[in-house]
């Protein structure tokens, strides 16, 4: 008959779990001795007037033993003290207890208070001094009078003006900006100090004006403007510019004058490329055509990688090879491979062969896909995104192939299945020589994660057994 174990507390003893033979008296118990206590030391503190103390203590750190015995409070030693009353400079207070022991107090303390009169304020002036509103006592000398001392003027410097022909001037002064002192002193205006000037007939392109008259010290005159005659135009049309050849712009000469506008030209456009990319398909390489919006013009450029086939779950044939699907939109080719098998040796001695991309199985149910299987590399190099994982509810195989090839992974490799998979289920590694090894793992967010070693593997596939939890392995 089995037992099961039981752990040795401080006090008592316990036993590992062991057998009996209920025929005969063999037995495997073997008696774990009590482990004593694992003894803490707690320094003494002693107790204060509002607070417990205790002696120097020692507890367990296993159970609940423990030396402790406590101090009870000591509580206040009181010394009375008397009242005195307030002036008005110093302060007083009611009667009140101190403790001989501690800072404990009913001291309440009871302020100088002077019996004030207010006086109200007045404010300073430019030649006049001023104060703050402030208090005296009406039974001593007590005042908060404090003086303020005239402003004098805040003075604004302004610039002198001199006078013109028409206005008056002035010299620099001064005036203040709270009181209406100002040093200013005015300036008489100049009058005209006039200039004669003679006619000029007007040009094409030219004004002109009649004899007029001007200020020797402003900008005042009798100047009358003849507008210029203007040009007699005659009109030469423009010629567009093409992608590859030059134009210019429509040009004008005059009839009286050697005037003509400068002749411009325009440079050729150049080609207007508009680009249409042509996307690469499975089997086909993508590139882009350039075409001239004005001209057609165009050529090919930026060649782009055919994307190759994405298929889908791999599927048996039968005859030691697999198919599977391309899942592009669009493509309806088929992918078909030669299986690659492995052979793994089983807890009972026997051997299971199996292709760990189409699921095909010997002397086993077919593995079938767990789509929603996801894995990422915690070191060395990983195709994460080809993991194959099947199932068929005893076994679980775990690869990773890309186009129906398996890729070998190098390094240590996180992977996620659906929990459910492991529901009720204990997960067992089992090596290709029948070493059956219990693998951990942790449950997130209705996932079970665990982690995969390939440092050392020289396989690109891993066997798992899906063991019943109430099932001896």
């Amino acid at each position: 008959m089995h037992y099961d174990a039981q752990a040795p507390t401080c006090t008592k003893p316990g036993w590992d779990a062991f057998d009996t033979c209920p025929r005969c008296y063999y037995t495997t118990f073997r008696a774990i001795p009590a482990l004593k206590h694992d003894l803490e030391h707690h320094e003494a503190k002693a107790p204060t007037c509002t607070e417990k103390g205790w002696d120097a203590y020692d507890t367990c750190s296993r159970c609940d033993y423990t030396t402790r015995k406590e101090i009870p409070a000591l509580n206040h030693d009181f010394v009375h003290h008397d009242a005195q009353a307030p002036t008005c400079t110093k302060p007083g207070w009611d009667a009140f207890d101190t403790c001989s022991r501690c800072d404990y107090t009913t001291y309440v303390e009871r302020p100088a208070q002077h019996d004030l009169e207010q006086h109200a304020a007045k404010a300073p002036t430019c030649t006049e001094i001023g104060w703050d509103a402030f208090d005296t006592c009406s039974r001593c000398d007590y005042t908060t009078y404090q003086e303020i001392p005239a402003l004098n003027h805040n003075l604004e410097q302004h610039a002198a003006k001199a006078p013109t022909c028409t206005e008056k001037g002035w010299n620099a002064y001064d005036t203040c900006s709270r009181c209406d002192y100002t040093t200013y002193a005015e300036l008489p205006a100049l009058n005209h100090d006039l200039e004669q000037h003679a006619a000029k007939a007007a040009t094409c392109t030219e004004k002109g004006w009649n004899a007029y008259d001007t200020c020797s010290r402003c900008d005042y005159t009798t100047y009358v403007e003849q507008p210029a005659l203007n040009h007699d135009l005659e009109q030469h049309a423009a010629k567009a510019p093409t992608c590859t050849k030059p134009g210019w712009d429509a040009y004008e000469t005059c009839s009286r004058c050697d005037y003509t506008t400068t002749y411009q030209e325009l440079p050729a456009l150049n080609h207007d490329y508009q680009a249409v990319t042509v996307e690469p398909t499975c089997e086909t390489d993508g590139y882009t055509v350039f075409t001239c919006s004005r001209c057609k013009d165009s050529y090919t450029a930026d060649p782009t990688d055919k994307l190759g086939h994405q298929f889908g779950a791999w599927s048996p044939n039968g005859t030691g090879s697999q198919s599977a699907d391309c899942l592009r939109q669009g493509c309806a080719h088929t992918g078909s491979t030669d299986c690659r098998k492995f052979t793994f040796r089983t807890a009972e001695g026997e051997t299971l062969t199996f292709c760990p991309v189409c699921g095909q199985a010997e002397n086993a149910a077919q593995l079938e896909m767990i789509e929603a299987a996801t894995a990422w590399p915690l070191s060395g190099s990983l195709s994460a995104e080809d993991v194959t994982a099947r199932t068929n509810g005893e076994y679980l195989s775990v690869a990773f192939e890309t186009a129906g090839s398996l890729t070998q992974p190098t390094g240590r490799v996180r992977l996620a299945l659906p929990a459910g998979l492991l529901e009720g289920k204990t997960l067992v590694r089992i090596a290709p020589d029948g070493t059956q090894t219990e693998m951990p793992f942790e449950t997130k967010r209705g996932k079970i994660i665990l982690t995969l070693d390939f440092v050392n593997s020289e396989l690109p596939v891993m066997l798992f057994r899906l063991v019943p939890q109430t099932a001896a392995l």
